[in-house]
């Protein structure tokens, strides 16, 4: 099988890139009992994200389940709507606190699902699939349609032979390709690829992310990477930011972020994926815990203070902001780099 750890590109950002999209201040919350007769409580998913990312930049957003990453994607999409925050992308601003949001349709954002056999109508054909975009858009003939999807099937490597299959016709790497072209047959200027490749072969992975950077390249997408996986996001992402609890803890190049992580919980993450070559951060060991309840809305505390072993009673007392350093970002009062106390 192929490692994906012994083909990292080492990328940078893309030169003379500007800022195609500025999430500041997002939150959202739920709200769940924990028993029949008790009252109402407030679980925050997202608590003040903030994320920029350059055209053609591809970001990869990084943490274990239930951190936030996804509810993060379905805030941009649409399908969830932010209690508070803001949204711009190409400088036009998708919601805010005193705008009215803008539908998911004119967004300019679309997305790709982790399950790509519960992601396409199984009664629906490759070519109703793909034109059914075009259609809620309008403006086009069917045989603008039809001269789009050939073109889209050609873009993610699928033959024109697959016009009138159905998805179960397909295998799970060429109906991820469908679900890609799907997505990007609208133009939208943000991918979103929410694990995207997890559920398949390691071979196949390799192909759905090659297919990514041409994409990235043909058309001047800029994809945000949604994974568990560090190394799928160590060959794939420009940049990094590693969420957990629905907090930013630490953001930066991926080279740096991977090389020099100052966030213990970043630690944790790589040391759970060995690599010949890559040195144990302070002696620290993958760290296999369950996932905490989601953190209370209002908490005033480091979200990692129950796991982390650097800390102290000013974690206990107060949330770290995030601290610039060289280029990256990180919220710890006690980082890496820094003497334990």
């Amino acid at each position: 099988m192929t490692d994906l750890s012994d083909l990292q590109t080492n990328r940078t950002r893309p030169a003379g890139a500007s800022a195609l999209l500025r999430a500041q201040g997002v939150s959202k919350s739920f709200w769940g009992r924990t028993g029949l007769f008790r009252p109402r409580v407030e679980n925050r998913a997202l608590d003040d994200v903030s994320v920029t990312l350059d055209e053609g930049e591809i970001l990869g957003l990084v943490g274990e389940s239930g951190c936030g990453k996804s509810t993060f994607a379905k805030v941009m999409i649409g399908l969830e709507k932010a209690d508070a925050g803001t949204l711009d992308l190409g400088g036009r601003r998708i919601f805010g606190p005193a705008d009215r949001a803008l539908p998911p349709a004119e967004r300019g954002v679309q997305m790709v699902f982790q399950d790509p056999y519960g992601s396409l109508n199984p009664r629906m054909n490759v070519h109703s699939i793909l034109a059914e975009g075009l259609r809620i858009r309008g403006g086009m003939s069917g045989a603008e349609m039809t001269a789009q999807v050939r073109r889209h099937l050609d873009l993610v490597g699928l033959g024109q032979d697959s016009l009138g299959k159905y998805p179960h016709q397909f295998s799970g790497g060429q109906r991820q390709r469908l679900c890609i072209a799907r997505a990007i047959i609208t133009n939208p200027r943000l991918l979103i690829a929410d694990e995207a490749a997890s559920a398949l072969d390691v071979s196949v992975q390799m192909q759905i992310l090659n297919l990514l950077l041409d994409l990235r390249e043909r058309m001047g997408l800029a994809i945000i990477f949604i994974s568990h996986d560090m190394a799928v996001i160590e060959y794939l992402c420009d940049r990094i930011a590693v969420m957990y609890r629905g907090r930013i803890v630490e953001q930066g190049l991926s080279a740096d972020v991977l090389d020099r992580p100052r966030h213990p919980y970043t630690a944790r993450l790589i040391a759970a994926r060995p690599r010949v070559g890559r040195r144990r951060v302070h002696g620290l060991e993958p760290d296999v815990e369950q996932m905490e309840a989601p953190l209370a809305a209002g908490a005033s505390r480091c979200v990692y203070v129950e796991r982390c072993p650097r800390a102290t009673e000013i974690c206990r007392a107060q949330a770290p902001a995030l601290i610039q350093a060289e280029g990256a970002s990180y919220a710890c009062f006690h980082p890496l780099d820094a003497p334990q106390d």
